[in-house]
């Protein structure tokens, strides 16, 4: 008051101050010791409406939708190596409207379970069914597809066990539980409630069931990738302008070296010739490789060499006819044609064995035919010998054989070499006919960039030193426009933009199939139910006696039979005849508010669990809500409003030896903030968070390369663009 503002402006001060650290405790960002001063200067009703706000704020679902998609093991691949993407997204948006609408946690879980067997059900109803579908998906080539589904099925009962039930079922897969009362037919019988999905153990896009659906956060997020394209947009034209007057710098000097000629290609000088089934080797005019002794019918060849270039971006084979072939043809083959079924490029360093592959991005040949039952030629299928497959690659047929032909390949990037660094090229003819192996070929490399290595033509700098012109100002528009191409094509500020933008587009071009319907994996009843046996040693095809549907013993005496459904099933899940579920969610509920649960071990309520330190707490927080109509705010408020709460969290000395783990919970507790809140307090910090909900996954920033091994190549990791980058995580 001194400082000149009035009592109340102070208390208004504080207030805010207080509100904006418990907002940041209440969704698990810091640990503070004001609540116990909110409710001391405010009185029980300012706390309350300081919760309810919270409550009201749109990221408490996603907050809740933090705890539940863990339970629910969600992810946005299916989990394996060499995994596919899956677009199971959209249920993730309906559960964090589900927390946000307050929706009843019995009803939460009768849709998840069983939403398509409710009456008339609603599209948003069968999505939740989604829940069980969030298990790994195997898509191996090797795998037993009737495997993978007794796995999925295995999955979700187990899944329940933890979550509803936090009992540890998984063991009875083989044998009757060691510690807790459920037996090995038990087991099966819950798991009858689930073996009749109509699915077939498959993954990818043949994982049915799906359904069409259309999430409206894709919408609303899909202008945000629009605004990334515009700026990335218009921040490429800009640099194309720039780069202006660096092409004219460029072109200047170009003109000038290549007055006197310009060589486009330079030949491998080898230094070692191999050959993986005997063929001999001899250097002619001082490039061409001609083999010679041996003639195996498939063969590999390796060559070692160096080349006069501080750089390559593109590499050339030329196949030359020889008078010592087949009818003087291209190899010594029975009708001198040759077939090349792959091309590997490699640098090594001088006195290492290591080698470093060089990625091909394609390449163009200069004649070629189908193999041997189709007489038209045709362009184009030099690519084939970038995929590994001995069943295609290269083929050039014995009607062209007797002129030289040759293909051009363009590397992924420059590849820079030093001067101790040799090119390894490997020509694999595994052709299964054989007898296509090549017989005199050169190889060449070159720095030029861009079109230069992408057409059969000659090279834009080719074709200037061809026309000496006296100056740069007499240069035609076309060949221009080449040799601005190449320039830009070596430019890194221009590539950099350029790549920026690409990735832009394709994002925004993703993002407008996302905001369209999207296949989401659910459940669905086959017509004829699958019969239900005991796996032996849960061994597939060890089938013993054969089980209905019915919930286990020790769980109390329930009016379940054969013919009851997944719907009566998750009836009984959220009923006062179930002992279990209230009590799991209660000590969920408190262990998301501190950190701990009244049991310590929340996924475990058998024998094997700990027991609650605070029994009958628990029993009344489970009755407490079924009792309000399985209301979770309102367990939540109870809980956040409590004496126990909003206490401080000062160590004091006499609870060194009472209660040093804080299991009485006589202080508040201390948090560390788990990984994905690290980073969004880290955005945050730097007024970077992107809070918008919902929509399609985005990928944050991830070192380069990091993601290669684990998808064998089959996914490249890239972050997404713009703000999209920095989405709060969930």
């Amino acid at each position: 008051v001194s400082n000149g503002k009035s009592t109340r402006e102070v208390k208004v001060s504080i207030k805010n101050k207080i509100e904006s650290a418990l907002a940041k405790r209440i969704y698990g960002q810091i640990a503070t010791n004001q609540l116990e001063e909110l409710k001391r200067n405010q009185g029980p009703k300012g706390l309350a409406e300081f919760i309810d706000r919270q409550f009201q704020s749109k990221h408490h679902g996603e907050r809740m939708a933090m705890w539940w998609l863990d339970a629910a093991r969600y992810s946005d691949t299916d989990g394996y190596q060499q995994d596919a993407e899956r677009t199971n997204w959209p249920w993730r948006g309906w559960v964090i409207d589900s927390f946000n609408q307050n929706k009843p946690f019995d009803q939460f879980t009768l849709e998840q379970f069983a939403g398509d067997l409710l009456p008339n059900a609603s599209l948003e109803q069968k999505l939740a069914t989604c829940f069980h579908r969030n298990h790994m998906a195997n898509g191996e080539g090797g795998r037993h597809a009737e495997e993978s589904r007794i796995d999925y099925v295995i999955d979700r009962i187990n899944t329940t066990g933890t979550v509803w039930l936090g009992l540890t079922l998984g063991c009875c897969q083989c044998h009757s539980h060691k510690f807790d009362p459920i037996s090995q037919a038990e087991y099966y019988s819950l798991f009858a409630f689930f073996n009749s999905i109509e699915e077939d153990g498959r993954a990818g896009g043949t994982a049915k069931p799906f359904m069409k659906y259309q999430s409206r956060y894709a919408k609303i997020n899909l202008s945000q990738f629009e605004r990334s394209l515009q700026i990335r947009e218009a921040e490429l034209k800009r640099t194309s302008e720039l780069a202006e007057a660096r092409f004219k710098a460029w072109l200047s000097e170009k003109h000038r070296t290549t007055r006197n000629g310009f060589e486009p290609w330079r030949a491998l000088k080898t230094s070692k010739i191999q050959s993986k089934e005997g063929t001999r080797f001899r250097v002619e005019n001082d490039s061409e490789i001609q083999t010679f002794g041996p003639n195996p019918r498939n063969d590999d060849y390796r060559v070692v060499g160096t080349v006069p270039l501080k750089k390559v971006t593109g590499i050339r084979i030329e196949i030359i006819p020889n008078e010592s072939h087949t009818e003087g043809k291209l190899s010594r083959g029975d009708n001198g044609e040759i077939f090349l079924t792959s091309l590997k490029v490699q640098i090594q360093k001088k006195g290492q064995s290591q080698l470093r592959e060089i990625q091909i991005q394609s390449g163009v040949g200069s004649m070629l035919q189908k193999p041997r039952g189709d007489k038209k030629p045709y362009p184009g299928k030099v690519n084939d010998v970038l995929n590994d497959d001995p069943r295609n690659g290269w083929f050039i047929g014995s009607n062209v054989a007797t002129r030289t032909n040759f293909a051009i390949y363009a590397f992924k990037q420059p590849i820079p070499l030093s001067g101790d660094e040799q090119v390894v090229v490997d020509l694999i003819q595994r052709f299964s006919k054989g007898g296509g192996n090549i017989g005199r070929f050169r190889i060449s490399l070159t720095d030029q960039a861009g079109p230069a290595v992408r057409s059969l033509e000659p090279m834009p700098l080719q074709q200037l030193a061809q026309q000496q012109l006296s100056n740069i100002e007499l240069i035609k528009k076309p060949l221009r426009q080449k040799l601005r191409q190449q320039f830009l094509a070596d430019d890194q500020p221009y590539l950099d933009s350029l790549a920026q933008r690409d990735r832009a587009r394709r994002q925004w071009n993703a993002a407008k199939k996302s905001a369209g319907q999207v296949s989401v994996m659910v459940l669905k009843e086959r017509n004829k139910p699958r019969a239900t046996h005991v796996l032996k040693r849960g061994v597939l095809d060890q089938k013993g006696k054969i089980v209905t549907r019915r919930i286990p013993s020790a769980l109390g005496d329930v009016d379940i039979d054969a013919e009851s459904t997944r719907l009566d099933f998750a009836k009984w899940i959220v009923s006062k005849e179930n002992p279990l579920t209230a009590r799991v969610i209660a000590n969920q509920m408190w262990q998301l508010c501190f950190g701990v649960g009244l049991v310590r071990t929340p996924e475990d309520f058998g024998l094997q669990g700990q027991f609650p330190t605070h029994p009958e707490l628990l029993d009344w927080l489970a009755a407490e809500l079924i009792e309000s109509g399985w209301d979770l705010q309102h367990l939540l408020k109870l809980i956040l409003s409590s004496e126990t709460y909003c206490q401080k969290s000062h160590w004091r000395d006499n609870l060194r030896e009472k209660d040093p783990e804080n299991l009485y919970f006589a202080r508040a507790s201390r948090f560390r903030l788990p990984s994905w809140m690290l980073r969004d307090a880290a955005l945050y910090s730097g007024g970077l968070l992107n809070s918008s909900i919902g929509g399609p996954p985005v990928k944050p920033y991830q070192p380069p390369g990091i993601w290669n091994d684990m998808f064998m190549g089959r996914l490249t990791y890239v972050p997404s663009e713009g703000t999209m980058q920095h989405r709060r995580t969930l």
